[in-house]
């Protein structure tokens, strides 16, 4: 996983930053950019997602950045297993997302 301190270094993020946008500790971040710790299937995805590349080049499987429909399925593919989600119901899940995102901010 050290390609999450290079793209956090191109966005100009701290580890302290990336950490509170995850809900994980800094040390967390820092774990996974020496290697010493995996992030699970579905962290590996809202990273992928966060920075703008697919799973593949996030986990050094390839060079290729990828565009955000790649990115998008692989979201999709970490929550139901399936890239077959239909327009609505990501839209669905995209409410629910910021319902909770403002529901944790605001606690």
């Amino acid at each position: 996983m050290i390609r999450i301190k290079e793209l956090r270094t191109e966005k100009q993020i701290s580890q302290k930053d990336l950490a509170k946008h995850f809900h994980v500790a800094q040390s967390t971040i820092s774990s996974w950019e020496k290697g010493a710790r995996d992030p699970d299937t579905a962290t590996v995805a809202a990273l992928a997602a966060f920075f703008g590349v697919s799973t593949d080049y996030l986990l050094e499987k390839t060079d290729i950045r990828s565009d955000t429909r790649t990115t998008l399925d692989d979201i999709k593919f970490a929550l139901f297993g399936t890239t077959d989600i239909d327009d609505a119901t990501l839209e669905d899940i995209k409410a629910y997302a910021r319902f909770k995102r403002e529901q944790y901010n605001n606690r």
